[in-house]
């Protein structure tokens, strides 16, 4: 019995760390723009989150069958007030750029 949930363990372990997360746009694209992560796109959150995002975390979002993405950045209130460095679990879908907007530095948040 052992060995059957070992061999169990050892596939599905395969399988979710082989498979990288499918980004509807490239990491470096998402860098350095606010992104509006819609309720329930983000784990271990209720409402939404704005987010500036300073890394896409891809070294360690291969856990997530393809579906999650870490981010790190800043948390803005709807103000525009900056509000803590955080890092959020995304669901790759909430990624898209129509969600995300330009910082006002340069226009193209970069």
């Amino acid at each position: 019995m052992t060995g059957t949930l070992t061999d169990r363990h050892n596939a599905l372990s395969a399988i979710a760390v082989s498979t990288p997360p499918r980004l509807p746009t490239p990491a470096d694209r998402i860098v350095g723009r606010l992104l509006r992560i819609p309720a329930g796109a983000c784990r271990y959150r209720g409402p939404g989150l704005l987010l500036l995002v300073r890394r896409v975390r891809l070294d360690i979002s291969d856990w997530y069958g393809g579906q999650w993405v870490w981010l790190e950045g800043e948390e803005l209130a709807a103000t525009g007030q900056r509000l803590r460095w955080t890092q959020a679990l995304v669901h790759v879908t909430a990624c898209v750029p129509d969600r995300l907007v330009p910082t006002q530095r340069d226009g193209h948040g970069r």
